[in-house]
């Protein structure tokens, strides 16, 4: 479950990202705040990843990373929206909520490590970002399907890959809600604790 959504969510990240600072200097007609969106994307992943961590750590890896893909899916939508109005500042608002979409892919990875023995969690870190990375290769290979179909829906091509990342973040959500159960972190921390081998003086 967590290897589809993270394949899923690469997809949605990659697609998004390679396309935002061209959507911006479209709208803008400018090349000055091509480096905008990127600084925009990278505060809210920051701030993102904080209150991911926290929910994730009350509520458990469940909440927090499905609640973390809704709010990427969120930003997509409002730069589709923003590209459709021709609205630069709803354009950078979205940029900044879309960033949480990176931070919880990012976050994704530990929930891999939970329940994984010691000898073996680096090995189960790998194979989510394994997962990642075959999303991260299909997304951009999309972003000319996506941008023809932007145009039919009267869109900006360049908002495409957004609209894939709309479904895409909502897919991985509601993949790690509904079947990410046991929740990986509850259960780890419900778990007796190792005992620690002690060594003859």
């Amino acid at each position: 479950m967590l290897v589809a959504a993270q394949i899923l969510s690469g997809a949605g990240l990659a697609a998004g990202i390679t396309v935002g600072a061209l959507l911006a200097q479209d709208m803008l007609g400018a090349t000055s705040a091509a480096g905008l969106p990127a600084a925009l994307f990278t505060i809210g992943s920051a701030l993102a990843a904080l209150l991911i961590a926290r929910v994730s750590g009350l509520r458990g890896r469940r909440a927090g990373l499905a609640g973390g893909y809704v709010t990427g899916a969120v930003g997509a939508l409002g730069v589709v929206i923003a590209a459709a109005t021709d609205n630069a500042v709803l354009l950078f608002v979205a940029l900044f909520v879309y960033g949480a979409g990176s931070a919880t892919n990012l976050q994704a990875r530990y929930a891999g490590a939970d329940l994984a023995a010691p000898q073996r969690r680096g090995r189960a870190v790998s194979t989510v970002l394994v997962a990642t990375t075959l999303g991260a290769v299909l997304g951009p290979n999309l972003v000319t399907a996506t941008g023809e179909l932007a145009t039919s829906w009267h869109v900006p091509a360049l908002a495409g890959p957004f609209i894939l990342a709309v479904f895409a973040y909502t897919a991985a959500a509601i993949v790690l809600w509904v079947l990410l159960r046991p929740d990986p972190l509850l259960t780890a921390r419900s778990l007796p604790a190792a005992p620690v081998a002690s060594r003859d003086s």
